[in-house]
């Protein structure tokens, strides 16, 4: 009688295990994975890539610094989280009070900020700066397309 408990119960287990693993991934498959920026990684990314008028109209730390001004606007408009909180995936669900970022007002803010300093920095050049950091966060997925009207 045990020859017969044994199969079955080892077939029982394994249909078990194949389900909780299969389910398991199909949520892993759905959910998406969380984009951290580094801003070391992002400012070489971007003052390598500039071209040639806005690299020698701004320095490696000037590129930090208006990243910089970038992430306190994302900051303030509550798109962004320190190091190690969790979100979850109801903060990925567009719903009626969701936050989008206007890349306009980031680009106001972040000029305005560059036109306040003793020495200004080139308009064009922060743009630029700018434009390189938005490649960027779309290459390593911190960042997507455009949201779709009525989603």
């Amino acid at each position: 009688m045990i020859w017969f408990f044994v199969p079955v119960g080892l077939v029982l287990v394994a249909a078990i295990a194949f389900f909780a693993v299969g389910s398991t991934v199909r949520t892993l498959e759905r959910s998406a994975l969380p984009a951290v920026l580094e801003l070391d990684d992002a400012v070489d990314w971007v003052a390598e890539r500039l071209p040639e008028e806005a690299a020698a109209a701004l320095t490696r730390g000037e590129v930090t610094l208006i990243i910089s001004w970038w992430l306190e606007f994302i900051a303030g408009t509550g798109l962004s989280t320190k190091y190690g909180q969790e979100l979850g995936e109801t903060a990925l669900e567009p719903t009626a009070g969701s936050t989008i970022a206007d890349l306009d007002a980031v680009i106001d803010y972040v000029v305005a900020r560059s036109l306040d300093r003793e020495e200004p920095l080139d308009e064009v050049a922060v743009v630029v700066v700018l434009d390189s950091l938005h490649t960027y966060l779309t290459e390593v997925g911190a960042i997507g397309g455009p949201a779709e009207e009525g989603e």
